[in-house]
């Protein structure tokens, strides 16, 4: 059993990328070292160093490329070895100026790591590490940039390990909880995906229902823009998860057709009972996630279940009678609903 989730979450880390890969990284190494500390990017970048742990004597890079973003192994190589040497290049502060190695100075990273220490140890994580030919080119890389840096940061003898995602599961004990973790990302990428390309079709309904919104409550025109933009965005991944189901979970599909009838009812009673429906939102939205909860636990689900209850509230200003008066229309569901 132990190999076995073992071996899925190798799997899964490698399905894993950009952002999400990353997140799923430092999820991991924050639940097995005590002092993981990830980096934020804000204010003004990472430094390339995406983590630490050890009082600052271990960094972390991560790189996470789509999958599809290169055409062969080879490129695939290169890729890796150029994200690395550029985030080992910041670390030790070198850099090329007119195609010459110099010291060129990384201003972010005293604002990072704890004061007088400095990394011993790097390892470079990658959703991908199938070829041993990325070893060579960036073990002297690092010889090269020590060589010139003035070692501010990082020890001149400091040492790199390229990690891929079946060294990074089998290095740790895998449990049921990190594989459902991994597998929610996997399911939010796939939607997500899915959710660029879906088109609303006729969102008349919707677009009237905002304009209204913008007479009734005057002087809030941005925030009701800003507003809308985030209900659309929500209601294309409402739709992208109805359509993920379907293909791949026909049962979970039919637990969320029901669970559409229950909020339908429940929201159209709660903005019926209420003398500013608009101020309702919040609260429908929190009636939707309640209700989808129920078959759609928080283990396999949980990181999507926050936008597509949001989605299923602007689908019903959209499409069913969730207006910001008393009136209620008959629903129009265009075969949904």
């Amino acid at each position: 059993m132990g190999h076995s989730l073992i071996t899925e979450y190798g799997r899964t880390l490698a399905e894993l990328s950009g952002d999400d890969f990353e997140d799923e990284v430092s999820a991991r190494l924050e639940s097995v070292i005590v002092d993981f500390q990830s980096v934020p990017a804000s204010p003004h970048g990472d430094a390339g160093l995406d983590a630490f742990s050890h009082g600052g004597e271990m960094g972390y890079c991560c790189y996470g490329p789509v999958h599809n973003a290169f055409k062969s192994d080879k490129g695939r190589e290169s890729g890796i070895v150029k994200k690395f040497r550029g985030d080992l290049q910041s670390l030790y502060e070198v850099g090329f100026v007119k195609k010459k190695l110099m010291v060129v100075e990384t201003a972010e990273m005293k604002t990072i790591l704890p004061s007088g220490k400095k990394i011993k140890h790097i390892e470079l994580i990658c959703n991908w590490f199938e070829s041993h030919r990325v070893l060579n080119p960036l073990n002297d890389s690092r010889a090269e940039y020590a060589g010139v840096s003035e070692c501010r940061y990082v020890e001149k003898s400091a040492t790199i390990k390229i990690v891929g995602p079946k060294e990074l599961a089998n290095r740790y004990a895998v449990d049921e909880a990190t594989i459902g973790r991994a597998r929610q990302r996997i399911l939010t990428q796939k939607v997500e995906k899915i959710a660029e390309t879906l088109d609303l079709g006729s969102t008349e309904k919707f677009e009237k229902k905002m304009a209204q919104l913008k007479a009734l409550v005057p002087g809030q025109d941005e925030a009701i823009a800003a507003l809308r933009q985030q209900l659309q965005a929500n209601w294309r991944m409402a739709l992208a998860f109805e359509r993920e189901l379907g293909d791949t979970l026909p049962a979970m599909h039919r637990a969320l057709e029901k669970n559409r009838t229950r909020i339908l009812g429940k929201v159209t009673m709660l903005i019926i009972g209420s003398a500013k429906p608009w101020m309702e939102l919040g609260k429908a939205t929190e009636i939707a996630a309640e209700i989808l909860k129920g078959d759609f636990d928080m283990h396999s689900y949980g990181m999507m279940i926050d936008d597509v209850s949001s989605g299923e509230i602007a689908r019903l200003i959209g499409e069913c009678p969730v207006g910001w008066g008393t009136a209620v229309e008959s629903p129009v569901t265009n075969g949904k609903s």
